[in-house]
C-alpha cells in the first residue's frame, strides 16, 4: 500500500501556522484585537518571529472559521467576536451588542415525563413551553425550549422587554436560587439551521439548565442551543488535591 508522505518542511510550516492561528484566534476572542483591521503581515511577521507564508496560512484558518474576513484593498479585518461567556455564575450575555429575545411561540400541553419529574409535577399535568431566539444586534445567537409552570408564563411573555432572560423573574418579584447547568456539543437539525443561520449540521453548543428559586422550588426546565461559532466559555478552576491511598489509610 502507498502513502503519500507530506514534504517536512510543509509539516514544518503548516504547525507554525497552526500555533499562531491559535494565538491571533485568543487575541480576536479576548478583544485584545478588536474589530476590524488586522495588523499587517509585516508586523504580524515580527510578532509571531514568523514567515510571511506562515502568517498567510494562520489567516487562512481563521478566515475558514469565520473569524477574519479579506477585503482587496483594505487588507485582513477581524469580524464579530465570540461571546465571552464567564461561567462562575448565573447570568445573561455579557457584551456591548444588543441583546433581545424574540418569542416564537408559547403554549401550554401536558409535561412529558422528565419534564413533569424535574418540575414536580403531578402525572399528567399541564406546563408551559416557550420557544424563543435570542440576538445580538438582530443576528442570532441562541434558540431555546422553556418548560415551566403555566403560572409563569405571563412572566416569561414579558421576554422581548428585558436584555437578560433571568431578570424577567427578579422583576417579577422572585428570587433566583441554584441553577444547574449541563453543556455538550451537538449538531443543528434543519428547523434550529433556519433559525440560527446555519448549515444543517453545523456544529452547536447545547445548554440543559433547571432555574430554581431561592427556596429550591423549580422554576424552568429548558435546552438551549448555541451557535458555536460565537461562543466562549470562561471559567477558573480550582486544583483539589487528590488522596493517595495512603492518606485514606492514615484516617482509618
Amino acid at each position: 500500500m502507498n502513502l503519500s508522505r507530506t514534504d517536512p518542511r510543509t509539516d514544518r510550516r503548516l504547525a507554525a501556522a497552526r500555533r499562531v492561528r491559535d494565538l491571533l484566534r485568543s487575541a480576536i476572542v479576548d478583544e485584545e484585537i478588536g474589530t476590524g483591521p488586522l495588523p499587517s503581515e509585516a508586523e504580524l511577521m515580527l510578532a509571531y518571529s514568523a514567515s510571511r507564508q506562515v502568517i498567510r496560512d494562520a489567516l487562512g484558518m481563521l478566515r475558514t472559521e469565520g473569524l477574519v474576513t479579506r477585503t482587496q484593498g483594505t487588507g485582513t479585518s477581524a469580524v464579530i467576536s465570540k461571546v465571552r461567556h464567564a461561567f462562575d455564575h448565573l447570568h445573561g450575555p455579557s457584551r456591548r451588542q444588543v441583546v433581545a429575545h424574540r418569542i416564537l411561540s408559547m403554549t401550554e400541553e401536558p409535561a412529558p415525563p422528565r419534564v413533569a419529574a424535574k418540575l414536580r409535577f403531578p402525572a399528567g399535568a399541564a406546563c408551559g413551553i416557550v420557544e424563543y431566539i435570542t440576538l445580538f444586534d438582530d443576528s442570532p445567537y441562541y434558540v431555546c425550549t422553556s418548560y415551566t409552570p403555566t403560572a409563569l408564563l405571563p412572566v416569561l411573555a414579558r421576554a422581548e422587554r428585558v436584555t437578560e432572560w433571568y431578570s424577567l423573574y427578579e422583576d417579577a418579584g422572585i428570587e433566583l436560587g441554584v441553577t444547574d447547568q449541563a453543556v455538550e456539543a451537538t449538531i443543528a437539525d434543519p428547523h434550529h439551521a433556519r433559525l440560527l443561520a446555519v448549515a444543517p449540521g453545523d456544529p452547536l453548543m447545547l445548554f440543559e439548565r433547571l432555574i430554581r428559586d431561592h427556596t429550591g422550588v423549580p422554576l424552568e426546565y429548558g435546552f438551549a442551543r448555541v451557535r458555536g461559532d460565537r461562543v466562549v466559555l470562561r471559567a477558573q478552576l480550582p486544583r483539589r488535591r487528590a488522596r493517595r491511598p495512603r492518606d485514606a489509610e492514615s484516617e482509618n
